[in-house]
C-alpha cells in the first residue's frame, strides 16, 4: 500500500494544477471571445445602416476585407494571451 499511497500522493496536485490552469484558459478565452464577438456584431449592425452606395465604395476599397484581418488578427490575439497564461499557471 506505501506504493499506492506515493502514487496518490504525486498524481494528485498535479491533476489539480491541470484543472485550475485549464479552467483560467478557458474562463480567460471564452470571456474576451464574447467581448469581441459583441464589438464584432455592433460594428456589423451600424454598417448595415449605411446606404448601398456608401457600402458598394466600402467594398471596392477593401473596408470588409480589412475589418476580417483586424478581427481575425484580435482572436489570435486572445488565443496567445491564453496559451500564455496557462503555460505561466502550469510552468
Amino acid at each position: 500500500m506505501p506504493f499506492a499511497a506515493f502514487l496518490m500522493a504525486l498524481v494528485a496536485p498535479l491533476a489539480r494544477q491541470i484543472l485550475v490552469s485549464l479552467g483560467i484558459g478557458l474562463i480567460t478565452f471564452v470571456g474576451m471571445d464574447a467581448a469581441i464577438g459583441g464589438a464584432l456584431s455592433s460594428a456589423k449592425s451600424s454598417l448595415s445602416g449605411l446606404p448601398g452606395q456608401v457600402t458598394q465604395v466600402l467594398a471596392l476599397a477593401g473596408f470588409f476585407t480589412a475589418f476580417s484581418i483586424i478581427a481575425g488578427a484580435m482572436v489570435a490575439r486572445v488565443s496567445l494571451m491564453s496559451l500564455k497564461k496557462f503555460g505561466r499557471v502550469t510552468g
